[in-house]
């Protein structure tokens, strides 16, 4: 049975191709969205905003480097 780190580290990986194949949006309505995200899982809205930013971060320094 695969343990719940492994889990994670495939979960994110899709995440990661997902976004790089289809872009996220930043729109008047993105925030709101994202509230929206955090109630329907319960995740901490600054827990959000803070794993969006590093992903984002993270992406940015792949594609064109440091």
């Amino acid at each position: 049975m695969m343990d719940e780190r492994r889990k994670g580290e495939i979960a994110l990986a899709l995440f990661k191709y997902r976004v790089g194949r289809e872009g996220i949006r930043i729109t008047p309505d993105a925030r709101r969205e994202l509230g929206n995200v955090a109630k329907a899982t319960g995740i901490p809205l600054n827990e959000l905003k803070e794993f969006i930013r590093l992903l984002i971060e993270e992406m940015l320094k792949e594609t064109f480097g440091e």
